[in-house]
């Protein structure tokens, strides 16, 4: 096994084998940096519940509304894919990383928290999609970095610490999301909370420049083409890139729409005489229900209690698309039923289910990984395509299972689901070289969000306007299975990549 245990001290960076200077400081700015980076992320899914309750952005007659919610996440992930390889570029050709991180965190920050100063839809899509832009500065560079400030002895722990900020960020993304809209009774202000990361952007200008490896080719580094062609031919990362998409497909697809699919699932309704009575009474939008509006909604005051599907299609049939988008808000708060689950309430509790399933996820992936590897070959794969077919039943019972069983699958789900954060990233590091690294991590940006969840979140609303959600959740289940297939598939490859890059450095 001497691809596992060839010394950092005789081959490769840093010298010594030890990790570069103030390491462990930059390490840790990193990691507060990647841990807001999915607090941004997740409070729009937190509050996606109440954005589709605002008519002024999602009319209840509009037939595409569940696609364009997808959209919102899909825009995100789009600006974020294409400008990563642009920022991976300029880090190949020895650009000050911490100037690049900056730029990064200051504009998503400034994006994010102008998202909740969005008049309309169209003003919200271009929010996110600047958002985007700021994090494709931030995610190849990052990785490389960490690569590059430990040897690979210690590569598996530094990735896993740096993405464990992946399940406590959206955690506290959804906690932050549900609790800000929950106090004001609007969604707004939990992206007003964003501005808060430029403090973020403002420590990485004032950081020095850690040390990098020395060149292996010429004054430039090697060109984009030649990267993509040498990692063509490196069948460890294209295993591990192409089993990395298929999940993120599922998990950026269902994280986009779950607290949405429990809001919908779990919620209830009921049209009653003293409801009718109420909403006469409400002013929202600054101007009263008019009676006849509330008259003819009286016909469903017949006593059944209905969920957020039934409710929207019943609206629609009765007002106006217009009188649906200034009453909509004002319908759904008085008719949710006394012993009905408050959106918010779900998604503390879903926030709650990921960061335990994955803290527990990314830390037993990290040591199974490194004890596996100096004695079973293809080690980290083996652990990460094992994570896929462990949450392949609970994922499907989370569909079916009513809460509170529900909550136990869907964290058994996101631990079998998060269990490659750690040895994927390092699968990624230990097969390329120092100065193809970020251009590399770069690429598999790309791949994984262009065919993952840059399209799954806009895939599954386009699925749930003519099916229903939970279909929509289920085809999901097909991804789950070939991720795994696709790094049992890389397990074969892997010692012999890691050897290739250590004798080369």
């Amino acid at each position: 096994m001497a691809a596992h245990t060839a010394s950092s001290t005789t081959h490769g960076w840093p010298p010594g084998g030890v990790a570069v200077p103030n390491a462990n400081r930059y390490l840790a700015l990193l990691i507060a940096i990647n841990l807001f980076n999915y607090i941004d992320r997740q409070v729009l899914s937190a509050v996606l519940p109440r954005m589709q309750l605002d008519g002024t952005l999602f009319a209840p007659g509009d037939p595409n509304a569940q696609l364009k919610v997808g959209l919102l996440t899909s825009a995100f992930m789009a600006a974020y894919m294409v400008c990563s390889p642009i920022f991976g570029w300029l880090d190949g050709r020895r650009a000050r990383r911490w100037i690049i991180l900056g730029v990064g965190v200051t504009l998503w920050s400034i994006a994010s928290g102008a998202s909740g100063l969005a008049q309309g839809y169209a003003m919200l899509l271009f929010t996110r999609c600047l958002v985007g832009v700021g994090e494709g500065a931030y995610g190849p560079v990052a990785a490389a970095m960490l690569a590059d400030m430990y040897p690979d002895s210690k590569r598996g722990k530094v990735m896993a610490l740096f993405n464990m900020a992946i399940p406590v960020g959206s955690a506290l993304g959804f906690l932050i999301g549900a609790k800000l809209s929950g106090a004001f009774d609007d969604w707004r202000p939990a992206f007003l909370f964003t501005f808060s990361g430029l403090f973020l952007g403002l420590f990485c200008f004032l950081q020095k420049e850690s040390p990098r490896p020395p060149r292996t080719g010429g004054t430039n580094g090697p060109s984009y083409k030649a990267v993509l062609a040498g990692l063509k031919k490196n069948r460890s990362f294209v295993f591990c890139c192409a089993g990395m998409t298929a999940i993120t497909f599922v998990i950026g697809g269902v994280a986009a729409w779950a607290p949405v699919y429990l809001f919908q699932r779990e919620a209830k309704f009921a049209m009653t005489a003293e409801v009718i009575a109420k909403l006469s009474e409400t002013k929202p939008n600054g101007g009263d229900v008019p009676m006849l509006v509330a008259e003819m909604l009286r016909p469903l005051a017949d006593g059944n209690t209905r969920t957020y599907t039934e409710l929207r299609k019943e609206i629609a049939t009765r007002l106006s698309e217009a009188e649906s988008i200034e009453h909509a808000k004002a319908i759904y708060t008085l008719a949710t039923t006394a012993d009905s689950p408050k959106a918010d309430d779900l998604t503390i509790i879903l926030g709650a289910m990921i960061v335990l399933g994955g803290i527990s996820a990314t830390a037993v992936g990290a040591i199974l990984g490194e004890w596996l590897r100096p004695r079973v070959r293809g080690a980290y794969f083996l652990v990460i395509a094992a994570g896929a077919f462990f949450a392949i039943p609970s994922y499907l019972g989370l569909l079916y299972a009513p809460l509170p069983w529900g909550w136990l699958c869907i964290f058994l789900c996101v631990f079998g689901l998060f269990l490659h954060t750690g040895p994927a990233f390092t699968i990624l590091a230990n097969v390329t070289k120092s100065d193809e690294r970020a251009t590399a991590f770069a690429i598999n940006i790309l791949v994984i969000h262009l065919l993952g969840d840059a399209i799954s979140p806009t895939l599954i609303g386009a699925v749930a306007d003519l099916a229903d959600l939970q279909t929509a959740f289920a085809i999901m289940t097909a991804f789950i299975v070939v991720g795994g297939i696709l790094w049992l598939l890389g397990a074969k490859s892997l010692e012999n990549d890691e050897k290739a890059v250590t004798e080369s450095t």
